[in-house]
């Protein structure tokens, strides 16, 4: 009974977390007559385009990553490796940065056009696609691979004993086996496409609008609540049904044989190749910016001491923002993974499916209830800020802790228990020793996530009160700074990715 009144608790305490911030917004703004903004025109076409470049990036990252996944799921070179490797981008490489990077590429004085390929897709429909499809491709990687590696070798080796080729096999044995794990990576495709932010506010121009960049655009320029609840609202019932439908997608299981390797052939791995080309070129010219001038074509570390200057802090606050972000980053990872530790440990269905579809909360509406917050009782964007983060990486480090936690072995705790150990002393001396290195993992990769995000910070306007590496980032750029602009981007990439090393080490040290 005391077991099931505490997860009650923590499930109720869990919802007062998200609903607190909503209640004010929602008290103050929600009219019915407010729901006439669904008819306007203007609404319509904002929603369409949505639609429209979500489904068309995903799509596409569908299309040219699946020669590069299967390649993936049937050999471990360092090709392999690589593949595997990409899924860095989609969750930790900050949109800022794949922003800059993409700009030092394709505009019109970019890297492709010195070369003489006249490549400018800036501020065009190709520019948004390209950049999404760059972003959000290596999670069709990474779940696709995993999917076919999980597929028992004897079906497909039966299938080609029966005359069947490759092609077939795959199309007639495998695919049909990996169709859920496919649609799961297509709905967080079309999420993060649905709700991008960053990259369409920078590579669309004002001819573009998602319906996360209609909410910020409204409240930083009119503060108009009533209208920027109802975006936000849309975008809520739309990726909640989505999230209901694709929740019906069950993985398919099987029992465990031995991994067989089979080679693939010359074509796969040149697409492969390809692919890799086009991911990691993004992240090397990124990284690269911060020592080196690609308008002028010429090491210059200039504009990274620069970065650390006076004259320049006086005006964009880089080290603040970085020491910021530190703080804000170090203090809601932290936050939510102890708060999913609870969760799993208090694991319910009811639990597991309100923190799941939290998922589909758009970041632009949470930044918009929490600045309400600021406004109604002045409550410090620092606070603000860690709750925001705090909130929406509880769910994401719920996924990374589940296994841990959810498959450690209760014989253990069971056999503390008979000896007389209390839960603080069996977690003290027993869960945590043996999950440190899952929670360490959780906790570096949660930092690294929050210490490239853009969307809160940028809609809650918190560049003059308390400023954030990204936002910092952006305003660089926007002040036509570029080569400082690069510059900070190529320190954050290398900081995240050094955070990502790190904690892929831990990772494989907790599989041991």
């Amino acid at each position: 009974m005391n077991n099931i009144r505490s997860k009650n608790l923590l499930f109720i305490l869990f919802l007062c977390l998200w609903l607190i911030p909503f209640s004010f917004l929602f008290k103050d703004f929600f009219r019915l007559e407010g729901l006439v903004n669904f008819l306007d025109p203007r609404t319509w076409r904002i929603l369409g385009f949505t639609f429209y470049q979500a489904i068309l990036s995903s799509v596409l990252s569908l299309v040219i990553t699946l020669i590069p996944a299967y390649f993936a799921s049937r050999n471990e070179g360092i090709i392999s490796k690589l593949l595997d490797n990409t899924i860095f981008i989609p969750f930790f490489f900050p949109p800022i940065s794949a922003v800059m990077a993409f700009t030092l590429v394709y505009s019109s004085v970019g890297i492709l056009s010195k070369l003489g390929f006249s490549f400018d897709i800036m501020y065009t429909l190709k520019a948004i696609i390209l950049a999404h499809v760059f972003y959000n491709s290596p999670i069709f990687v990474r779940y696709i691979s995993e999917a076919l590696r999980r597929v028992p070798a004897s079906f497909t080796e039966t299938a080609s004993i029966e005359g069947a080729s490759k092609f077939k096999t795959f199309i007639n044995v495998e695919l049909p086996l990996i169709i859920p794990s496919i649609s799961r990576a297509l709905f967080l495709v079309f999420t993060y496409n649905f709700t991008s932010f960053a990259i369409v506010l920078s590579l669309g121009g004002v001819k573009y609008s998602t319906l996360e960049v209609a909410i910020s655009k409204t409240l930083r320029s009119t503060l108009d609540f009533p209208k920027a609840l109802s975006y936000a609202l849309i975008q809520l019932i739309i990726l909640t049904m989505l999230n209901i439908v694709i929740s019906k997608f069950e993985p398919i299981s099987f029992e465990y044989e031995p991994f067989s390797q089979k080679k693939s052939g010359y074509l796969s791995r040149t697409i492969s190749a390809f692919y890799l080309i086009f991911e990691y070129s993004i992240v090397l010219v990124g990284i690269a910016a911060s020592f080196f001038d690609f308008i002028n074509m010429k090491f210059d570390i200039s504009s990274f001491l620069h970065l650390f200057s006076k004259e320049l802090n006086r005006v964009y606050p880089v080290v603040r923002s970085i020491i910021n972000s530190f703080l804000v980053s170090a203090i809601a990872a932290l936050f939510a993974v102890i708060t999913a530790y609870f969760l799993l440990k208090n694991y319910s269905k009811l639990i597991n499916v309100s923190v799941m579809a939290t998922l589909g909360i758009s970041s632009a509406f949470l930044g918009m209830a929490l600045l309400y917050l600021n406004i109604l009782f002045d409550i410090p964007f620092v606070l603000l800020l860690i709750l925001g983060y705090f909130l929406i990486t509880i769910p994401i480090a719920y996924s990374f802790l589940f296994q841990p936690v959810r498959g450690f072995d209760d014989k253990i705790i069971e056999a503390a228990k008979i000896d007389g150990a209390n839960n603080l002393i069996i977690f003290l001396k027993i869960e945590l020793p043996l999950l440190f290195s899952s929670f360490i993992s959780a906790f570096l990769q949660i930092f690294a996530m929050i210490f490239g995000e853009f969307t809160i910070s940028y809609t809650m306007q918190v560049r003059d009160y308390f400023p954030l590496a990204s936002v910092v980032n952006y305003s660089l750029s926007s002040g036509r700074l570029y080569q400082e602009a690069n510059a900070l981007s190529g320190l954050n990439i290398l900081l995240i990715f050094f955070i990502f090393y790190i904690s892929n080490k831990f990772v494989k040290k907790s599989e041991i």
